[in-house]
Protein backbone atom coordinates (compact mmCIF):
# COMPACT_ATOMS: atom_id res chain seq x y z
CA UNK A 1 0.00 0.00 0.00
CA UNK A 2 1.29 3.65 -1.15
CA UNK A 3 1.80 6.18 1.25
CA UNK A 4 1.91 9.80 1.13
CA UNK A 5 5.89 10.24 1.69
CA UNK A 6 7.12 12.43 4.31
CA UNK A 7 8.73 14.58 1.85
CA UNK A 8 5.47 14.95 0.05
CA UNK A 9 3.76 15.84 3.66
CA UNK A 10 6.13 18.53 4.11
CA UNK A 11 6.13 19.98 0.96
CA UNK A 12 2.19 20.00 1.60
CA UNK A 13 2.89 21.50 4.92
CA UNK A 14 5.08 24.20 3.36
CA UNK A 15 2.40 24.81 0.83
CA UNK A 16 0.16 25.44 3.52
CA UNK A 17 2.01 27.49 5.84
CA UNK A 18 3.00 30.04 3.24
CA UNK A 19 -0.15 30.20 0.78
CA UNK A 20 -2.75 28.75 2.32
CA UNK A 21 -5.94 31.22 3.64
CA UNK A 22 -5.85 31.42 7.26
CA UNK A 23 -8.46 29.28 8.14
CA UNK A 24 -7.39 26.26 6.13
CA UNK A 25 -3.46 26.99 7.39
CA UNK A 26 -5.47 26.83 10.87
CA UNK A 27 -7.28 23.75 10.24
CA UNK A 28 -4.26 21.72 9.17
CA UNK A 29 -2.37 23.27 12.60
CA UNK A 30 -5.62 22.21 14.80
CA UNK A 31 -5.40 18.47 12.96
CA UNK A 32 -1.53 17.81 12.83
CA UNK A 33 -0.36 20.51 15.45
CA UNK A 34 -2.34 20.36 17.91
CA UNK A 35 -3.70 24.11 17.46
CA UNK A 36 -6.01 24.92 20.04
CA UNK A 37 -9.49 24.64 19.06
CA UNK A 38 -10.63 28.51 20.65
CA UNK A 39 -7.45 29.97 17.92
CA UNK A 40 -8.82 28.41 15.24
CA UNK A 41 -12.52 29.42 15.92
CA UNK A 42 -11.04 33.11 16.62
CA UNK A 43 -9.81 32.58 12.74
CA UNK A 44 -13.45 31.33 11.78
CA UNK A 45 -15.51 34.59 13.45
CA UNK A 46 -13.53 36.57 11.49
CA UNK A 47 -15.39 35.79 8.29
CA UNK A 48 -18.87 36.60 10.60
CA UNK A 49 -20.71 39.37 9.40
CA UNK A 50 -22.47 41.63 12.18
CA UNK A 51 -26.10 39.89 11.13
CA UNK A 52 -24.98 36.32 11.98
CA UNK A 53 -24.23 35.06 8.62
CA UNK A 54 -20.89 34.37 7.14
CA UNK A 55 -18.70 35.93 4.26
CA UNK A 56 -15.76 35.20 1.68
CA UNK A 57 -15.61 31.57 2.86
CA UNK A 58 -16.80 29.97 -0.61
CA UNK A 59 -14.11 30.26 -2.69
CA UNK A 60 -16.40 30.72 -6.08
CA UNK A 61 -17.52 33.37 -4.53
CA UNK A 62 -15.55 36.14 -3.84
CA UNK A 63 -18.63 38.68 -2.26
CA UNK A 64 -17.75 39.44 1.47
CA UNK A 65 -21.68 40.03 2.04
CA UNK A 66 -23.36 37.23 4.42
CA UNK A 67 -25.11 34.41 2.51
CA UNK A 68 -26.17 31.08 2.92
CA UNK A 69 -23.80 29.73 0.65
CA UNK A 70 -21.09 31.01 2.86
CA UNK A 71 -22.44 30.67 5.72
CA UNK A 72 -22.57 26.72 4.48
CA UNK A 73 -18.72 26.55 3.97
CA UNK A 74 -18.60 28.23 7.61
CA UNK A 75 -20.79 25.35 8.46
CA UNK A 76 -18.44 22.85 6.89
CA UNK A 77 -15.24 24.12 8.66
CA UNK A 78 -17.96 23.67 11.95
CA UNK A 79 -18.77 20.12 11.63
CA UNK A 80 -14.99 19.68 11.27
CA UNK A 81 -13.70 21.38 14.72
CA UNK A 82 -16.95 19.37 15.79
CA UNK A 83 -16.54 20.48 19.86
CA UNK A 84 -17.39 23.86 19.33
CA UNK A 85 -20.15 24.39 22.22
CA UNK A 86 -23.73 26.12 21.58
CA UNK A 87 -22.65 28.64 24.29
CA UNK A 88 -20.39 30.67 21.96
CA UNK A 89 -21.28 33.86 20.36
CA UNK A 90 -20.68 33.06 17.05
CA UNK A 91 -22.60 29.69 17.14
CA UNK A 92 -25.39 31.68 18.30
CA UNK A 93 -25.22 34.65 16.16
CA UNK A 94 -25.00 32.08 13.04
CA UNK A 95 -28.18 29.68 14.06
CA UNK A 96 -29.79 33.03 14.66
CA UNK A 97 -29.18 34.17 10.73
CA UNK A 98 -30.15 30.43 9.78
CA UNK A 99 -33.27 30.23 11.50
CA UNK A 100 -33.96 34.36 10.58
CA UNK A 101 -33.35 32.88 6.66
CA UNK A 102 -36.10 29.81 6.86
CA UNK A 103 -39.09 30.04 4.59
CA UNK A 104 -41.80 28.11 6.62
CA UNK A 105 -43.56 27.73 3.35
CA UNK A 106 -41.34 26.41 0.99
CA UNK A 107 -39.22 24.19 3.30
CA UNK A 108 -35.68 25.68 2.36
CA UNK A 109 -33.89 28.78 2.87
CA UNK A 110 -33.41 32.01 1.01
CA UNK A 111 -30.55 34.18 0.48
CA UNK A 112 -28.72 31.09 -0.38
CA UNK A 113 -27.02 33.97 -2.67
CA UNK A 114 -27.54 37.42 -2.38
CA UNK A 115 -27.86 40.39 -5.69
CA UNK A 116 -24.25 41.90 -4.08
CA UNK A 117 -22.53 38.53 -5.22
CA UNK A 118 -23.10 40.19 -9.03
CA UNK A 119 -20.72 42.64 -8.19
CA UNK A 120 -17.88 40.92 -7.15
CA UNK A 121 -15.60 37.91 -8.98
CA UNK A 122 -17.31 34.76 -8.98
CA UNK A 123 -17.90 31.83 -10.64
CA UNK A 124 -20.81 31.71 -13.40
CA UNK A 125 -23.07 29.15 -11.64
CA UNK A 126 -23.42 31.54 -8.94
CA UNK A 127 -24.85 34.53 -10.71
CA UNK A 128 -27.70 35.91 -8.61
CA UNK A 129 -31.06 36.19 -10.10
CA UNK A 130 -34.31 37.65 -8.61
CA UNK A 131 -37.06 34.67 -8.11
CA UNK A 132 -40.68 34.66 -7.40
CA UNK A 133 -40.49 32.61 -3.70
CA UNK A 134 -41.88 29.04 -4.52
CA UNK A 135 -44.94 28.12 -2.56
CA UNK A 136 -45.92 24.48 -2.86
CA UNK A 137 -49.69 23.12 -3.22
CA UNK A 138 -49.32 20.58 -0.66
CA UNK A 139 -46.73 18.56 1.20
CA UNK A 140 -45.90 15.89 -1.69
CA UNK A 141 -45.03 18.68 -3.92
CA UNK A 142 -43.33 20.72 -0.65
CA UNK A 143 -40.61 17.66 -0.92
CA UNK A 144 -40.45 17.14 -4.77
CA UNK A 145 -39.12 21.11 -5.04
CA UNK A 146 -36.79 20.94 -1.78
CA UNK A 147 -33.07 20.67 -3.18
CA UNK A 148 -30.56 19.26 -0.43
CA UNK A 149 -27.83 21.07 -2.17
CA UNK A 150 -26.93 23.47 0.57
CA UNK A 151 -30.23 22.83 2.44
CA UNK A 152 -30.30 19.71 4.04
CA UNK A 153 -26.13 21.11 5.87
CA UNK A 154 -27.88 23.42 7.62
CA UNK A 155 -30.55 21.55 8.33
CA UNK A 156 -27.78 19.30 9.96
CA UNK A 157 -26.26 22.30 12.01
CA UNK A 158 -29.65 22.84 13.41
CA UNK A 159 -29.71 19.13 14.68
CA UNK A 160 -26.53 20.17 16.20
CA UNK A 161 -27.48 22.93 17.75
CA UNK A 162 -31.12 22.46 18.44
CA UNK A 163 -31.19 24.04 21.91
CA UNK A 164 -30.82 26.91 20.07
CA UNK A 165 -33.23 26.48 17.02
CA UNK A 166 -37.16 26.63 17.73
CA UNK A 167 -39.10 23.11 18.08
CA UNK A 168 -41.55 24.55 15.12
CA UNK A 169 -38.08 24.96 12.71
CA UNK A 170 -36.53 22.38 14.16
CA UNK A 171 -39.35 19.83 13.53
CA UNK A 172 -39.85 21.46 10.29
CA UNK A 173 -36.31 21.23 8.92
CA UNK A 174 -35.12 17.79 10.27
CA UNK A 175 -38.59 16.12 8.51
CA UNK A 176 -38.46 17.71 5.20
CA UNK A 177 -34.81 16.73 5.22
CA UNK A 178 -35.69 13.02 6.30
CA UNK A 179 -38.97 12.52 3.80
CA UNK A 180 -36.57 13.33 1.16
CA UNK A 181 -34.06 11.48 0.98
CA UNK A 182 -36.74 8.25 1.93
CA UNK A 183 -38.30 9.92 -1.20
CA UNK A 184 -36.43 7.69 -3.19
CA UNK A 185 -35.42 11.03 -5.66
CA UNK A 186 -32.55 10.48 -7.74
CA UNK A 187 -29.55 11.70 -5.66
CA UNK A 188 -26.89 13.90 -7.15
CA UNK A 189 -23.34 14.46 -5.92
CA UNK A 190 -23.87 18.15 -4.27
CA UNK A 191 -26.68 17.22 -2.60
CA UNK A 192 -25.78 13.75 -1.54
CA UNK A 193 -22.56 16.41 0.37
CA UNK A 194 -25.47 18.06 1.93
CA UNK A 195 -27.30 15.26 3.21
CA UNK A 196 -24.42 13.30 4.50
CA UNK A 197 -23.42 16.49 6.98
CA UNK A 198 -27.36 15.82 7.87
CA UNK A 199 -27.62 12.45 8.53
CA UNK A 200 -24.05 12.83 10.58
CA UNK A 201 -25.80 15.41 13.05
CA UNK A 202 -28.78 13.22 14.02
CA UNK A 203 -28.18 11.61 17.93
CA UNK A 204 -30.66 8.28 16.51
CA UNK A 205 -28.18 5.80 15.71
CA UNK A 206 -31.14 3.78 13.94
CA UNK A 207 -32.62 6.34 12.32
CA UNK A 208 -29.29 7.36 11.17
CA UNK A 209 -28.44 3.90 9.76
CA UNK A 210 -32.08 3.67 7.96
CA UNK A 211 -30.88 7.11 6.00
CA UNK A 212 -27.15 6.40 5.06
CA UNK A 213 -28.17 2.69 3.83
CA UNK A 214 -30.93 4.84 1.53
CA UNK A 215 -28.09 6.82 0.39
CA UNK A 216 -24.82 4.45 0.18
CA UNK A 217 -26.08 1.17 0.81
CA UNK A 218 -26.77 0.27 -2.99
CA UNK A 219 -22.92 0.41 -4.19
CA UNK A 220 -24.28 3.15 -6.48
CA UNK A 221 -22.47 6.07 -4.96
CA UNK A 222 -19.17 6.35 -6.88
CA UNK A 223 -21.69 6.42 -10.03
CA UNK A 224 -22.88 9.99 -9.03
CA UNK A 225 -19.43 10.92 -9.60
CA UNK A 226 -17.88 12.41 -13.14
CA UNK A 227 -16.21 9.93 -15.42
CA UNK A 228 -13.02 12.13 -15.54
CA UNK A 229 -11.61 11.70 -11.99
CA UNK A 230 -10.32 14.38 -10.60
CA UNK A 231 -9.52 16.22 -7.00
CA UNK A 232 -13.79 17.31 -7.44
CA UNK A 233 -14.43 13.72 -7.12
CA UNK A 234 -11.67 12.89 -4.43
CA UNK A 235 -12.73 16.09 -2.50
CA UNK A 236 -16.32 14.36 -2.02
CA UNK A 237 -15.60 11.11 -1.68
CA UNK A 238 -13.30 12.17 0.96
CA UNK A 239 -16.41 13.91 2.59
CA UNK A 240 -18.67 10.77 1.66
CA UNK A 241 -16.48 7.73 3.06
CA UNK A 242 -14.19 9.79 5.72
CA UNK A 243 -13.15 7.20 8.26
CA UNK A 244 -12.02 3.62 8.01
CA UNK A 245 -14.77 3.38 10.91
CA UNK A 246 -17.91 4.84 8.11
CA UNK A 247 -20.52 2.07 8.19
CA UNK A 248 -20.33 1.30 4.75
CA UNK A 249 -16.29 2.08 4.31
CA UNK A 250 -15.73 -1.68 3.22
CA UNK A 251 -18.23 -1.48 0.50
CA UNK A 252 -16.29 1.30 -1.05
CA UNK A 253 -13.16 0.05 0.19
CA UNK A 254 -11.64 -0.48 -3.45
CA UNK A 255 -12.82 3.22 -4.47
CA UNK A 256 -11.55 4.67 -1.58
CA UNK A 257 -8.08 3.43 -2.05
CA UNK A 258 -7.96 3.64 -5.55
CA UNK A 259 -8.84 7.80 -4.85
CA UNK A 260 -5.92 7.48 -2.11
CA UNK A 261 -3.81 6.28 -5.05
CA UNK A 262 -4.76 9.19 -7.14
CA UNK A 263 -4.30 11.82 -4.66
CA UNK A 264 -0.55 10.20 -3.93
CA UNK A 265 -0.06 10.60 -7.23
CA UNK A 266 -1.46 13.77 -8.31
CA UNK A 267 0.02 15.94 -5.62
CA UNK A 268 1.26 19.49 -7.28
CA UNK A 269 5.14 20.14 -7.15
CA UNK A 270 4.55 22.94 -5.26
CA UNK A 271 2.54 20.43 -2.35
CA UNK A 272 -0.91 21.46 -3.01
CA UNK A 273 -3.78 19.73 -4.82
CA UNK A 274 -5.24 22.22 -7.82
CA UNK A 275 -9.05 21.92 -8.30
CA UNK A 276 -9.55 20.35 -12.02
CA UNK A 277 -12.71 23.65 -12.85
CA UNK A 278 -11.99 26.75 -13.27
CA UNK A 279 -13.57 30.15 -13.85
CA UNK A 280 -13.35 33.92 -14.70
CA UNK A 281 -10.29 35.84 -16.09
CA UNK A 282 -6.85 34.80 -15.56
CA UNK A 283 -5.84 37.11 -12.69
CA UNK A 284 -9.10 36.38 -10.58
CA UNK A 285 -9.00 32.60 -11.06
CA UNK A 286 -4.80 32.61 -10.47
CA UNK A 287 -5.72 34.37 -6.54
CA UNK A 288 -8.91 31.80 -6.35
CA UNK A 289 -6.85 28.60 -7.66
CA UNK A 290 -4.40 29.47 -4.35
CA UNK A 291 -7.15 30.00 -1.96
CA UNK A 292 -8.67 26.67 -3.55
CA UNK A 293 -5.90 24.82 -3.58
CA UNK A 294 -5.40 25.30 0.51
CA UNK A 295 -8.83 23.60 1.31
CA UNK A 296 -8.25 21.12 -0.83
CA UNK A 297 -4.91 20.20 0.38
CA UNK A 298 -5.79 20.30 4.08
CA UNK A 299 -8.69 18.13 3.58
CA UNK A 300 -6.85 15.53 1.68
CA UNK A 301 -4.00 15.32 3.81
CA UNK A 302 -6.41 15.14 6.91
CA UNK A 303 -8.41 12.32 5.28
CA UNK A 304 -5.28 10.60 4.06
CA UNK A 305 -3.61 10.75 7.82
CA UNK A 306 -7.30 8.94 8.80
CA UNK A 307 -6.55 6.07 6.70
CA UNK A 308 -2.94 5.41 7.48
CA UNK A 309 -1.53 6.60 4.49
CA UNK A 310 1.05 9.45 5.13
CA UNK A 311 4.81 7.63 6.60
CA UNK A 312 5.57 8.56 9.69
Amino acid sequence: MKRLSRAAFNNAKSFLKIQAEDIDRAMFEYFFENKPIDEVVNILLAYQNDDGGFGTLDYDIDCPCSCLKHTESACRYIFALNDIPASHEMIQKLVAYIVKNYNTVSGEWDNLTVSAINDYPHAPWWTHEESVPFIPKNREELISNYNPNTNSTLAGICVKYSSLVPKEVLDSVVNIAIEKIKSGYEFGQYGMMSDVYFVNALNDTALKNVLLKTLMGNKNLISLLDKNWGTENAYKLCNWIDSPNHPYYLMYEDDVQNNFEFLIESQESDGSWAPNWSWGEAAVWERVNTRIKGLLTYKFLWTLKKFDRIEE
